[in-house]
This record gives C-alpha cells, sequence and structure tokens, in this order.
C-alpha cells in the first residue's frame, strides 16, 4: 500500500512538472502557436459559428462573438467588438488619426493573435489607430467596397488601405469561377457576385435571399444555431500539456506548406482583374477625397514565380494606382528580398502569414506608405 502510495505521489508530482514546464514554454514565447486552454480563453463558439453570412457583403462575424480556431501548428482566439470585426472596441466618432483597412483573412489575421497583425504592429508604433475591417469566408474586392459603403465609412478615418490578395480576389467573386469549382456553395450562400454591365463597368448579385437571422458558417453544414464549442474539444484543451502535445505532433508529422501551380500574380484574366480594379475605384469613390492606398500581398506559390518573371499584374495595378492618384505598394518586393526563408513568411501548416509575415508588411508599409505620405505621428 505504502509502494502505491509513493508511486501515485510521484506521478503527480511528474504530471504537476510537466503542466508547469508546458506553462513556461508558451509564456516565455518559446511556441510556434498562441496556444491557451481551454477554461482561460472562455471562447463559446468555434471558428464556424464565428462566422457569418447575413450581411450585405457577405462573410462577416457575430456581433460581440468570441470563437476559437485550431489547426496543427496554432491556436486562437476569435473576438469581434460590437460591430463584428475582429478588432478592439472603436467608437465611429474619434479625433485621432484613423486609417480603415480593407481586406480578407490575411487583414484579419487569420491564425495569429490580433495584437501580432500588422495592423496592430502599426498602431502600437504610430499614434494613427488601425480600423481592421479583414475577414475570412471567401471575401474579395466587391465585398470590400459594399463592406466600406455600408459599414466601415461610417467611422471617422483619415485614410483607406485595400488590401488585395490575387491568389484568390480575383476569383472570390466571379460566378463563372465559383459555377466552375463550388457550384453547391455559388447556389447556397449569401454572398454576392459581380457581373459586367453592357453599358460598362460592373453591378452584381446575389443568388439566393438575405437569411431573417445571423445565418453561421456551421448552419450551412447543417450544425445549427449555438451549438458551442464541443465538451470534447474544451475536455482536450483543459491543460497547457495538450497545447505541447500538439506541437510535437504538429513537428513529427513536418510541414505540409508547398508552393501551388496557380498564381494570382500571373493566372488572372482579363475581366477578372478589371472588375477588382472597377471596386477599388468605387472605394475611392465613396472615400470621398480620403487618399486610398492599395498593397497586393504575394503567397508563397506567387514569390516562387516572381523570382524569375514579371507580373503583368504589378504592372497594370501601377499604372492604374498613377491614372488614378492612388498609393500602390506591392509587398513582394520586400519580401523576396527577406533573408530567411520564404516559408518563415507563412504559417507552416496553412499558408496565411505568420507573425515574420507581419511584421515584414508592417514595416514595409510604414516605410511606403506612412513615412512617404509625411512626418508618422
Amino acid at each position: 500500500m505504502k509502494l502505491i502510495k509513493v508511486v501515485l505521489f510521484n506521478v503527480l508530482l511528474l504530471v504537476i512538472f510537466i503542466e508547469g514546464a508546458s506553462f513556461v514554454y508558451f509564456r516565455l514565447g518559446l511556441s510556434i502557436s498562441s496556444y491557451r486552454p481551454s477554461y482561460i480563453s472562455q471562447t463559446t463558439d468555434s471558428e464556424q459559428e464565428w462566422m457569418t453570412e447575413f450581411n450585405p457583403w457577405g462573410a462577416w462575424h457575430k456581433v460581440n462573438g468570441r470563437g476559437y480556431k485550431e489547426l496543427r501548428c496554432f491556436g486562437v482566439e476569435l473576438i469581434a467588438n460590437a460591430y463584428g470585426a475582429r478588432d478592439k472596441e472603436r467608437d465611429l466618432k474619434s479625433d485621432k488619426k484613423r486609417i480603415v483597412v480593407l481586406g480578407d483573412s490575411f487583414v484579419e489575421g487569420f491564425g495569429v493573435d490580433a495584437s501580432k497583425r500588422f495592423t496592430d504592429i502599426l498602431e502600437e508604433r504610430t499614434n494613427y489607430a488601425f480600423l481592421n475591417f479583414g475577414t475570412s469566408g471567401d471575401f474579395g474586392p466587391l465585398q470590400y467596397s459594399i463592406l466600406y459603403q455600408e459599414l466601415a465609412s461610417g467611422f471617422d478615418h483619415e485614410q483607406v488601405w485595400v488590401a488585395i490578395l490575387p491568389d484568390n480576389d480575383f476569383t472570390d467573386n466571379d460566378p463563372a469561377y465559383w459555377k466552375r469549382v463550388n457550384e453547391g456553395g455559388f447556389k447556397k450562400r449569401y454572398r454576392p457576385y459581380w457581373q459586367k454591365r453592357d453599358e460598362g463597368g460592373f453591378s452584381h448579385f446575389y443568388t439566393v435571399d438575405q437569411p431573417k437571422h445571423a445565418l453561421t458558417f456551421a448552419d450551412y453544414r447543417g450544425v445549427g444555431q449555438n451549438r458551442g464549442v464541443s465538451f470534447k474539444d474544451k475536455l482536450q484543451r483543459l491543460t497547457w500539456t495538450y497545447g505541447v502535445y500538439r506541437e510535437l505532433r504538429y513537428y513529427t508529422r513536418g510541414s505540409n506548406l508547398t508552393a501551388g501551380t496557380y498564381s494570382g500574380y500571373f493566372d488572372f484574366n482579363e475581366e477578372q482583374l478589371e472588375a477588382t480594379l472597377f471596386y477599388v475605384k468605387e472605394i475611392q469613390k465613396i472615400a470621398e477625397g480620403k487618399p486610398v492606398t492599395i498593397f497586393t500581398i504575394p503567397r508563397l506559390s506567387d514569390l516562387k514565380r516572381l523570382q524569375s518573371e514579371t507580373s503583368p499584374m504589378v504592372q497594370r495595378m501601377a499604372v492604374f494606382a498613377k491614372k488614378n492618384n492612388i498609393l500602390y505598394v506591392d509587398l513582394s518586393e520586400s519580401m523576396l528580398n527577406l533573408s530567411q526563408k520564404k516559408t518563415d513568411l507563412f504559417l507552416p501548416c496553412d499558408g496565411h502569414w505568420s507573425e515574420v509575415g507581419h511584421n515584414i508588411a508592417a514595416e514595409t508599409l510604414y516605410q511606403k506608405v506612412l513615412q512617404k505620405c509625411g512626418p508618422v505621428p
């Protein structure tokens, strides 16, 4: 009996030691993720339940929503403010200099803590407030313009930044692409698509009526409303040790990040580029004289081809921007000059920016936009 007590006592000490060491591992920033046990994060939804699709612009987040997203190499809290943006609370009126930032999952900061995003880095570094209106969920330039018109333009701000991800922004609102690649989503989801007008320019349409409630991505998959994070998910995320186990499992399996064959910097079609530029111009009109900056974001497949080829898209963007008095920055230049491995820019199990990618983007935009516009406050 005494032996059993000794064994159990030592097992308990070992468990406490491992849990304590795991806690220190994360607190010292040695981890590749921002994992937190479920009892600390207090999230109530999965990412699928946190994402909605019932606003005129399509994908968005639950107002004041709290979700959690986990993949093999990261685990992050998803917290939305009173307007549904993954951002700190913002008032419509403000005396502070503010910049509205529009974009997709790269702007939203998919896979990283909100504090590690380029917008938050720049806000910390300057006296500007960067209002982050990015969202994941197949979100393209047409949707940026509607979101800006319907929501973001209502906030006091001095500038507008528009992030363009050629990897999918050229196809996100292209009905021909969706009919071919995701016909089910095209017929089911409440999101806008562009159509070219005979008289020039573009208009948009929806394939379904606007939902009568805050339809979530989980609803599309038949999960239903308010299911919450499952008991199994909460239980397995109950300890710091699980976070270390998850990372060890990732390291043993290795990175699955590879450069694909498609590159939006090269493989777009004329109508896709024309629609993208049209909606950037629409954003400029809504901005009513406020300075507009567009910047393009390369993915690994783009960087691979850009090492030996010149992108016609970059050339077209530059000409368009100059003609319309818009500042244009292509982030591929600074990312190609990175001394580290190009894969370090991206989350190794996903392909969105890592903290390295966000830091490079922040530094580039600071130098080429903020400093170029004059003294940074």
